[in-house]
């Protein structure tokens, strides 16, 4: 009883385990590659920007390319040095000239721009590059007159690309303005928000009144809350008013809208400066440029401004080459040899009748006796020329070649999964020891 229970469980177990290395067998090769992380990318990165102070933009152009036959999902990147922070879009597709992505680039706060491959290189998997192009900023104070030298990370490689850092050649005069102005730059790397400066010569009258209006045109709107007015008699080194301000001594007048901002001073002093401060939120982020509109009436004297600021880009090209296909190499029928006939065996000739000799009969004289009968003549048989004829052949037919039986014919079938046949092993050793506790069984119950 104890030998069938224990036959029983074997066979159970063993079809079991059949069952689940079938199983494991299949998903296994159901699985898809991995995507890996690419060590042998590479990237050549240059620049023809001059950084003259803190918060320039470093545009950067490289040439990418991967191993061939990398596949769809793998990845290589580029580290930005301390000097840089990510400057625009965060993401981008690096397309070829039929609009087909090949990889996409996408770069977060700290400055890692990962690149990863599209299913574009699944079917043309040689040759795959291209180039791609982004902006950045100069994080740090700059010490002017030397070319400073940044180190990029690509993957376990090291790319150094040298910037020049010169003095400021237009538009640096750190005096105060002469003229009213404007000016607006990005408030976020990722280019959300601008931020408008006015800016106004110093008050000539012993009392002024100044009034500035803000209108920015379509994709932008005022957060009314980030409006701040400048009052104060010190300029910096760069022509802004520094402390000690004089706002609470002239304050400002505020009427704010989404569309339109409006800011007035009243009685300001002989030598007071006046600054406006304005940010404004992108609405549309499809735009390439945004316009902001405004004027400056000093003392009565109307002055119209406007700033542009355009959207720095980011973005490439990119492209592989198909496995060639084979060219078939053209067939040429080789002719069928034709059988040579086997020579007909020519039939031996007839013997030639042998002529029979006639015997003259002579012409008996008439005598009165009777004449004695000659004995008839007799001859040779004669072979006609309608008898047949043995032919003999002149050589035995050729045996037919032997094959050579000892050479196996190469398999033409697919060989299994190893798992496919190790479930198959494993089933039919279940069956058997179930069939066994199947006779030990009925042996038992007889």
């Amino acid at each position: 009883m104890n030998n069938q229970i224990h036959l029983r469980t074997v066979s159970m177990v063993a079809a079991l385990i059949a069952i689940a290395t079938a199983v494991l067998g299949l998903g296994m090769t159901a699985l898809p590659a991995n995507a890996a992380t690419l060590p042998d990318a590479e990237i050549t990165l240059t620049t023809e920007s001059v950084v003259s102070s803190q918060w320039d933009q470093v545009d950067l152009s490289c040439e990418w390319s991967v191993p061939d036959h990398s596949q769809p999902g793998d990845t290589f990147s580029v580290q930005l040095p301390s000097q840089l922070r990510w400057f625009g879009k965060a993401s981008f597709d690096l397309d070829n000239a039929n609009g087909d992505t090949v990889a996409t680039a996408v770069a977060n706060d700290a400055g890692l721009v990962v690149f990863t491959l599209s299913d574009f290189v699944k079917t043309h998997p040689l040759n795959v590059g291209g180039t791609c192009s982004f902006s950045t900023q100069y994080s740090q104070v700059p010490t002017v007159g030397e070319t400073k030298e940044l180190t990029f990370t690509v993957g376990s490689s090291v790319v150094r690309v040298p910037v020049a850092v010169e003095p400021c050649q237009t538009n640096c005069d750190p005096e105060a303005p002469t003229t009213a102005g404007k000016s607006m730059s990005w408030v976020d790397p990722a280019q959300t928000e601008l931020r408008s400066v006015f800016t106004m010569p110093a008050m000539a009258a012993d009392s002024s009144d100044v009034l500035v209006t803000d209108t920015p045109a379509a994709g932008m709107e005022i957060d009314c809350s980030r409006v701040t007015p400048r009052v104060g008699q010190v300029v910096g080194s760069d022509g802004s008013i520094v402390e000690p301000y004089d706002d609470d001594q002239y304050p400002a007048t505020i009427e704010c809208t989404p569309e339109k901002v409006t800011v007035t001073w009243t009685g300001l002093p002989e030598d007071e400066h006046v600054e406006l401060f304005v940010v404004t939120r992108v609405t549309d982020p499809s735009l390439d440029v945004y316009e902001n509109t405004g004027t400056v009436t000093i003392a009565g004297t109307e002055s119209p401004v406007v700033a542009q600021l355009r959207r720095t880009q980011a973005g490439g090209t990119g492209d592989g080459t198909a496995v060639p296909t084979p060219t078939p190499t053209p067939t040429t029928a080789t002719p069928t040899p034709t059988a040579t006939p086997t020579p007909t065996p020519t039939p031996t000739p007839s013997a030639t009748p042998t002529p029979t000799p006639t015997i003259a009969t002579p012409t008996p004289t008439p005598t009165a006796t009777t004449a004695t009968p000659l004995p008839p003549v007799t001859t040779e048989p004669v072979a006609s020329a309608s008898s047949p004829v043995l032919v003999v052949p002149t050589e035995q037919p050729s045996r037919a070649a032997e094959s050579g039986g000892s050479e196996q014919l190469a398999s033409t079938g697919a060989q299994g999964s190893a798992f496919v046949f190790l479930a198959a092993a494993l089933l039919a050793a279940g069956s058997l020891l179930a069939f066994a506790s199947a006779r030990w069984k009925g042996r038992r119950t007889n």
